[in-house]
């Protein structure tokens, strides 16, 4: 049996009813490449560390539920505008290299060419077919490719 199988399951804490979804940031419509205006200056460090030792010693635990979504949102936020980005940059035509992100492993640094895009992938013709993709052609994440010099 694996240990998996073996483990206890941990219960789950309840909800209270008091806690709340964070409201919106802005209703203003933002395109995918830029980022949110802001409205308010950087935080000093010292403020930081200051709203990390609140979490860390649990003075905000009644607002955990909410800090963590809106942190979670922020970053996916980002994630979308990086690959937003990293797609525009890549053409069809141009010559990438498959990055450390992609899965499989054995596909870290094949090079190949851009050939279409479905969706938010690029279809990559790969110069040396490797491994379970004997045609050469596989579809990627732009995030999962380095542009390089023709």
């Amino acid at each position: 049996m694996s240990k998996r199988r073996r483990t206890k399951p941990r219960p789950r804490p309840t909800p209270t009813p008091e806690r709340t979804a964070p409201a919106p940031a802005s209703t203003t419509s933002i395109t995918a490449t830029e980022e949110p205006p802001r409205t308010t200056a950087a935080l000093d460090p010292a403020q930081v560390q200051c709203l990390i030792g609140a979490i860390a010693t649990g003075i905000l635990d009644e607002h955990l539920a909410a800090v963590s979504a809106a942190i979670a949102q922020r970053h996916q936020q980002l994630v979308r505008i990086e690959s937003n980005r990293a797609a525009a940059r890549i053409k069809l035509g141009d010559r990438v290299r498959i990055n450390h992100t992609i899965r499989p492993l054995y596909l870290h640094g094949a090079t190949g060419t851009v050939v279409d895009w479905i969706g938010q992938r690029a279809v990559v013709q790969l110069d040396h077919p490797t491994g379970r993709f004997t045609t050469g052609e596989i579809r990627c994440p732009p995030l999962g490719l380095d542009h390089l010099p023709t």
